[in-house]
């Protein structure tokens, strides 16, 4: 261990250093980074120290608590806190389970295999519509496909029912006595209120965009229960087995929870804070994790909040649509990268 600290804090430091950066700003939010930073934490592992990349994987983890930390602090307000305790119970057993299975049946070019075709398969379960659409958008028209072209005739819709509505309260107003006017308007207000489905943003909630945390919601609750029940426990055996349990928690979040991009990146970072907190005894029971490691960790750790602040400005001004599509082809790459792994090794 004292080896791998003075290699970190001299020849490898500038690489770590970028590699630190580049990961606070993916887990900030902006697409593709952390999975690049990840893949760099491999490469660059030293292979003339003995257990080098144990060393380089355990370093990460106390990086990684001081990244979801402050990327939860910085999105407080826009967490889904209900997701989060869907999730995690059932992310631990699947943990548990994924322990069983990796010591008993599976190596590690199965496991590889099997978490990169699953991630595949949720993905595309999830997504397939929404290529159709977009591959063949007069065809997804003509017949009533859904995807974004019939999202968007929807909420056009609602748009020109709520601006009937609103031309006939200024059409009923003068009416009304003015001295009632007040109370009239009130009225008004709560029972639009009171009309309105609870998923839709209210205008409170658009004044105070920070607070909103999902998208228009388009799949029923049970089957998001489903969902969860399902990605908690396949994404635990994939932590435990191939350490890839964020790109299947991404297709979640923002395909079946339908998160904004905001809460999206709390949310996740929250998530993550759980389970790299339950991991950090883990690594040091393990040997792989000590208080000589400790200083140059939490200076990378320094850095790497740093990259989370840059990254909060950028992933608010990406379009949202735009900030799933970058997310989802990045969990594509994943899939398709442990898949390559798996059948090569």
């Amino acid at each position: 261990m004292e080896e791998y600290v003075q290699h970190g804090t001299s020849s490898q430091l500038p690489t770590l250093v970028v590699i630190s950066l580049f990961l606070g700003m993916g887990k900030g939010g902006v697409p593709g980074l952390a999975t690049i930073a990840t893949a760099a934490t491999v490469v660059t592992a030293p292979t003339h120290i003995p257990n080098g990349l144990g060393y380089a994987v355990a370093l990460m983890v106390p990086i990684l608590t001081m990244i979801d930390i402050y990327a939860a602090y910085l999105h407080q307000h826009a967490l889904a806190w209900n997701t989060i305790w869907m999730l995690l119970p059932l992310s631990f057993v699947g943990m548990i389970l994924g322990q069983y299975v990796a010591e008993r049946y599976l190596t590690d070019k199965g496991a590889r295999l099997f978490i990169g075709l699953l991630l595949l398969f949720i993905l595309a379960l999830r997504t397939w519509k929404q290529m159709v659409s977009y591959l063949f958008p007069s065809w997804a028209i003509e017949n009533h496909f859904s995807g974004d072209c019939e999202k968007d005739k929807e909420s056009d819709d609602e748009d020109k029912e709520e601006d009937r509505e609103d031309e006939t309260v200024a059409v009923h107003m003068p009416l009304i006595d003015r001295k009632n006017e007040g109370n009239v308007r009130l009225d008004a207000m709560e029972s639009g209120e009171s009309n309105k489905s609870d998923d839709a943003p209210s205008t409170t909630a658009g004044l105070r965009n920070i607070t909103t945390t999902r998208r228009k919601a388009s799949i029923d609750p049970t089957k998001r229960l489903v969902w969860a029940c399902f990605v908690g426990l396949m994404g635990g055996m994939a932590t435990m087995l191939t350490n890839s349990m964020g790109p299947i928690l991404n297709v979640y979040l923002l395909s079946i929870a339908e998160l904004t991009p905001q809460s999206y990146v709390g949310t996740r970072a929250m998530f993550f804070c759980f389970l790299n907190v339950g991991k950090l005894p883990i690594r040091v029971m393990g040997g792989s994790l000590g208080l000589p490691m400790m200083p140059l960790a939490f200076g990378l750790g320094a850095v790497s909040v740093l990259g989370v602040f840059l990254a909060k400005p950028i992933m608010l001004s990406i379009n949202e649509r735009l900030f799933v599509k970058l997310e989802l082809s990045v969990v594509a790459f994943a899939g398709l990268r442990l898949c390559y792994m798996g059948i090569k090794s």
